[in-house]
């Protein structure tokens, strides 16, 4: 076995981010801003918590998405800073008439049904740009990265995130509802 030196840290050492750096281009390779769940814990929080709680959580941890898990651990949905907002925990309440201090993260989440994965096989020879693109097409600020051989989930991609690295904005147009139609037809 070889021997590491060892030395103490000078004062202008610091803890980098990824957004320090200018490294991140529309073509870099899109394996440069996935987090590999085979490498890393994937961001998870119970579908059971309390929707203030997630919130915390999730501002302490500075984390912009978390996968939804069930008691099994097994991925049931996607939570965002966005879906936690004031603004959504009150419109829910009232959707569904409970006490705002009982608004799960369940409630408020994006299951698993509505969200939109690429192969993992794929995003190995895509960029960043190609992630973007498909992303804007399919409406999604967020996708699923998944092996389909041997169907495991592994990792996901945010706009937020990729904005950051990218240093500009990355716009991701929401997907008209019928409702949102409706609210826009009836406004005039």
């Amino acid at each position: 076995m070889k021997n590491l030196n060892v030395f103490e840290l000078a004062p202008a050492d610091h803890l980098v981010q990824p957004e320090e750096f200018e490294d991140v281009q529309g073509s870099t390779p899109a394996l440069a801003i996935l987090t590999d769940f085979r490498r890393h814990t994937p961001p998870m929080v119970s579908a059971q918590l309390e929707a203030t709680e997630a919130l915390e959580v999730m501002l302490a941890e500075n984390v912009k998405i978390k996968l939804v898990v069930d008691e099994h651990k097994e991925f049931i949905g996607v939570i965002s800073l966005d879906d936690l907002s004031h603004h959504n925990l009150v419109l829910k309440q009232m959707a569904l008439r409970i006490k705002y201090d009982e608004l799960l993260v369940r409630d408020l989440m994006h299951p698993r049904a509505s969200i939109s994965a690429i192969d993992y096989e794929q995003f190995k020879h895509a960029t960043v740009g190609d992630v973007v693109s498909t992303m804007k097409k399919a409406h999604q600020e967020y996708l699923l990265v998944v092996d389909k051989d041997a169907h495991h989930i592994r990792g996901v991609v945010c706009a937020r995130d990729i904005a950051n690295r990218l240093h500009t904005p990355v716009e991701i147009e929401k997907e008209l509802t019928f409702v949102d139609i409706f609210f826009a037809v009836k406004g005039h």
